[in-house]
């Protein structure tokens, strides 16, 4: 038994069958999530390329298997990687109970997560761009159900990842011919343009951008942010890859700059433009955009921090994002698809505690003191402040914008109970009373529950909660010796 018949081909097997037989949601629900924690226990407690004794049975996980050709490798540097995605993947299964999307979602976000843990340990690790290509086209069904015709967002989307695939690979190539002839500065110029070119379109960085909001309005929330979370994380390890693998990329101060301009024009953008949307839908695009932005520019500090800062980031953000995804998932199925803040500010009042958690989610990705990211966010600051005075303006004007979007909607929220009490005042029949709505299903309990230590502990006890930062660190060791 091998590493990749349990964290890969397992999880696929178990999307496929569920896909094939189709059970009630219940019982796909349930085999789901029970397999899902098992893989997260498994990827806790298990060790790699250990004979493990269990009375007259011994057991090996090996940590590379040769499939199709190809050597697909997760050894023990890879555990607590591999812990936090399907820790993840579990809190996604959890949500479908509350938000319930397309029945579709479960087995293929199963299958899409096995081919992007698949991406991660394919050697030669370009063929991660294939994988990554599948899981695009895998997710189509989730945003153009069968009998439904595809909106502009999704084409736009498909558009854009199948451009992404043939600019990492051929880069690929022209890496070999820089490897053998580094003094090559035309040569390794031009893999570098064809890199950022293959990244901007997969990230959706600007002016590449403009399928992430188009597709966040017409898709289901959750569904997006599923991919939004998922897609870009899985896409800066793979770049990280690049990094860690070639020492004139690694060792390249313009790389690193131009990671910083990119992530600092992401953040400032996308907060500017959140500051301005009344979509609820668009807002969550570009606040995923801001998340983009500030990896990059945790990345482009260079150094072993920076590698820590990033994976500082991506714990609390990825929570953060499914948090906000939940109330919007929420939010639509009560408002039947609508997102636009007028037809859905009547819901805040009767969800208040969702509505909470929502702004929370806002707050905390801007990097607001006291909350999950901000400990993180400081330190990216800090490397900003020290390389470049306009890198740092321009992060933090994005991140106030992102603030300034959290403080409308709490404006909103405020000035709506006002209007109701106004208008009730006097009236003997109506009356000012608000039924709470989200607190009524047990399940929601659980899920407010997770909200509040997600935001709270990660900001308050940091250094518990991202005790596991070294660890995933390690997975590149040049980068992280």
């Amino acid at each position: 038994m091998s590493s990749t018949h349990l964290w890969i081909i397992l999880p696929a097997a178990v999307g496929i069958l569920l896909l094939v037989f189709r059970m009630s949601p219940r019982a796909t629900f349930l085999i789901a999530i029970g397999a899902s924690v098992f893989l997260v226990w498994a990827a806790w407690q298990l060790p790699i390329d250990v004979v493990l004794t269990l009375g007259p049975v011994s057991l090996e996980i090996a940590p590379s298997l040769v499939l199709f050709g190809r050597n697909f490798t997760l050894d023990s540097f890879d555990k607590p990687l591999l812990t936090f995605i399907y820790v993840m993947q579990t809190l996604w299964l959890f949500g479908t109970v509350i938000v319930r999307p397309n029945r579709l979602f479960i087995p293929l976000s199963f299958i899409m997560v096995s081919l992007f843990v698949a991406a991660l340990a394919v050697d030669p690790f370009l063929y991660a761009a294939l994988i990554i290509g599948m899981v695009i086209l895998i997710s189509v069904p989730l945003f153009a159900p069968p009998g439904k015709v595809p909106t502009a967002g999704v084409m736009r989307f498909l558009t854009f990842q199948a451009l992404a695939v043939p600019f990492v690979l051929f880069t690929g190539w022209l890496l070999t011919g820089v490897e053998a002839s580094p003094g090559n500065v035309n040569l390794a110029l031009r893999s570098g343009v064809l890199l950022a070119l293959g990244f901007t379109f997969i990230l959706g960085l600007f002016p590449l951008h403009s399928w992430i909001p188009m597709l966040a309005e017409d898709a289901h929330p959750y569904v997006f942010g599923f991919l939004i979370s998922f897609l870009p994380s899985i896409a800066t390890l793979f770049g990280l890859s690049f990094l860690d693998r070639y020492v004139w990329l690694r060792d390249n101060a313009f790389v690193y700059e131009l990671l910083l301009v990119a992530g600092s024009l992401a953040v400032l953008l996308a907060g500017l433009w959140a500051a301005g949307q009344r979509h609820l839908g668009r807002i969550f695009a570009y606040g995923a955009m801001v998340v983009i932005g500030t990896n990059l520019q945790a990345i482009g500090l260079a150094g072993g921090e920076s590698v820590q800062a990033f994976f500082a980031l991506l714990l609390p953000n990825t929570l953060a994002m499914w948090i906000w995804a939940v109330v919007l998932g929420t939010f639509w199925s009560l408002t039947k698809g609508q997102h636009d803040l007028d037809e859905v500010k009547s819901i805040f009042r009767s969800h208040p505690f969702f509505f909470s958690v929502m702004v929370l989610s806002i707050f905390a990705i801007a990097g607001l003191p006291l909350l999950s990211s901000f400990p993180a966010h400081l330190a990216v600051w800090s490397g900003l402040a020290q390389f470049s005075s306009w890198a740092a303006i321009a992060s933090l004007t994005g991140s106030l914008g992102l603030l300034a979007t959290g403080a409308r909607l709490l404006f909103v929220f405020f000035t709506q109970r006002g209007a109701q009490a106004t208008k009730n005042f006097g009236d003997e029949v109506a009356t000012s009373k608000i039924e709470i709505l989200d607190i009524k299903n047990p399940i929601n309990w659980a899920f407010l529950g997770i909200a509040v230590v997600s935001f709270v502990g990660f900001g308050l006890l940091s250094r518990f909660f991202l005790g596991a930062v070294p660890a995933l660190a390690a997975m590149y060791p040049q980068l992280f010796p």
